[in-house]
């Protein structure tokens, strides 16, 4: 329902039209940043280990399946947890949600920092994943419902980039510490302390300054009033007014605000327990929002199953193929499977748990590789925020997907170093749809399911994520011709399913708000 001029002139808005009179500058600015700063704590929860497997792998004497287990353990995490953090940002809100669970996360990522074990870092990084993931359940959304609508879909674009420079982030303070040799035996924790160690400690500082910030900023306006609480709404909306414009709060000429009835539908808590999430879970999957939801939930499957597999085995499998030895006239398969062979037949002839070098099992070349992937994925969603614009955000996911496929299978016949490495790293970049499907995610449902739609994607891209590396590292040696074939047919699936996206209209969230 759009609002008269007559109600505008009485300061009567509809939330949207109140959104983009608060304007756009410092206040949207520093909100990206803080959700940045949480999504990306989260995502270097979920990869930080893939970095540093190799050294965590050699200190702790792990077969190639504990391997597996370990990358996959921090996707169990979130997909147990992120169901209820979306109902709490669904009931408790966005801002509330994170302030409670990831103070929790990075304690406990500091406590997975000084695991005595491989049981105990299994256990400790299944919990702290699990309180991370509240960021992106939490994060996308206060974001989305903080922008002004014209500048939303590139700010998500934006966002989504924070995720896709996690390893980038990790690799950069990694350089130094790996050239670190020491080790420290501490007595009552029972374990070496050693590089890796350091660093997992290190990498809580985004976190750390990402909860400084969200303590600092406000609620969605948005979904204070879907809770009825009008008033601390426009005051929330008058900050933003103030920060952005530099003008008293006085002047915001906004009085009354309204969201539409879908807006407020479910808004109590009545009934059971489970019965409050069947009503927050059930209307995704009934029309009129069943359609969009199969087609969004599938898209991320493909896209999560392929990204998420080969990501956690990026910096292993770099490791391996830059170790490969003579790579002339090889495809990219026969060198890694024939460098993993050699690999393995060197850690089974380890003895000494303590007097053996872990602190250079890691080459330099491989963190300098490890950069290039994530830094050049970081780079290619900055550039989406300025194709999605003017090609849709429909044609920008198609685009996505055919690049991947052709890199996908040039990959399985090429037969040049480099450009097996290049096709290898830009197989995985679907994960560069992220940015359009929390912007499909967030525009197309109610406020009062947006939080449950988001953590249900994590549940379906980490659920799949998860079965994608224990296969990927059960098919990496014998497998691996086969296995990347899959897995191009399941992104051409995606592709498929991509075609029948809503059609791009502009201003889209306006209409569905």
């Amino acid at each position: 329902m759009e609002t008269s001029d007559s109600d505008k002139a009485l300061g009567k808005c509809s939330f949207e039209d109140a959104l983009d009179i608060s304007g756009f500058g410092k206040y949207n600015y520093g909100m990206l940043s803080v959700c940045c700063l949480l999504i990306l704590q989260m995502y270097i929860d979920i990869f930080g280990l893939s970095v540093l497997l190799p050294s965590v792998s050699c200190d702790m004497d792990l077969t190639t399946n504990d391997q597996g287990l370990l990358c996959a353990v921090p996707l169990i995490g979130i997909m147990v947890s992120s169901y209820a953090w979306g109902l709490c940002a669904d009931t408790l809100g966005r801002r509330k949600t994170m302030i409670i669970a990831m103070p929790i996360g990075l304690l406990l990522t500091l406590a997975t920092s000084i695991a005595p074990n491989f049981t105990s870092l299994c256990l400790l990084k299944l919990l702290s994943a699990g309180f991370s993931s509240a960021a992106n359940a939490s994060a996308f959304v206060l974001l989305g419902e903080t922008v002004p609508r014209e500048r939303r879909s590139r700010f998500m674009f934006l966002m989504a980039s924070a995720t896709m420079v996690g390893q980038l982030i990790i690799s950069l303070p990694a350089l130094p510490v790996f050239s670190l040799k020491f080790h420290i035996y501490v007595p009552w924790l029972s374990i070496e302390y050693r590089p890796w160690r350091l660093l997992m400690q290190i990498l809580c500082i985004p976190g750390g300054l990402g909860l400084i910030g969200i303590v600092l900023l406000e609620e969605s306006p948005k979904f204070l009033l879907s809770k009825g609480l009008e008033q601390r709404a426009l005051d929330v909306l008058k900050k933003m007014f103030h920060s952005n414009t530099g003008l008293h709060y006085d002047n915001y000429p906004v009085k009354t605000l309204h969201l539409e009835k879908s807006e407020l539908k479910n808004s109590t808590n009545s009934g059971s327990f489970f019965r409050h999430m069947w009503n927050q879970t059930a209307p995704l999957f009934k029309p009129p929002l069943l359609k969009n939801s199969l087609i969004l939930y599938f898209i991320l499957l493909s896209a999560y199953m392929t990204s998420t597999g080969f990501t956690m085995w990026v910096p292993s499998m770099t490791n391996a193929y830059f170790n490969g030895g003579d790579t002339t006239g090889k495809t990219f398969c026969e060198v890694l499977t024939a460098s993993i062979a050699v690999t393995s037949t060197k850690h089974d002839n380890f003895t000494s748990s303590i007097n053996k070098d872990c602190d250079h099992v890691i080459q330099p070349l491989t963190l300098y590789a490890v950069m290039v992937y994530s830094g050049l994925c970081g780079t290619l969603n900055l550039l989406l925020t300025f194709v999605v614009g003017p090609l849709g955000r429909k044609k920008t996911t198609l685009l996505v997907f055919i690049v991947c496929i052709t890199c996908g299978v040039v990959l399985m016949f090429i037969r040049v170093p480099m450009l097996s490495i290049l096709m290898f790293y830009m197989f995985p970049y679907v994960a560069l749809i992220l940015g359009n499907i929390n912007s499909y995610l967030v525009e197309l449902n109610p406020t009062y399911l947006r939080g449950m739609a988001t953590c249900l994607s994590v549940v379906v891209a980490r659920g799949f994520g998860f079965a994608s590396v224990q296969l990927i590292g059960r098919l990496l040696v014998a497998n691996c011709e086969p296995m990347i074939a899959g897995y191009i047919v399941i992104v051409i699936l995606g592709l498929i399913t991509a075609c029948f996206l809503p059609p791009d209209v502009k201003n889209i969230a306006h209409t569905t708000k």
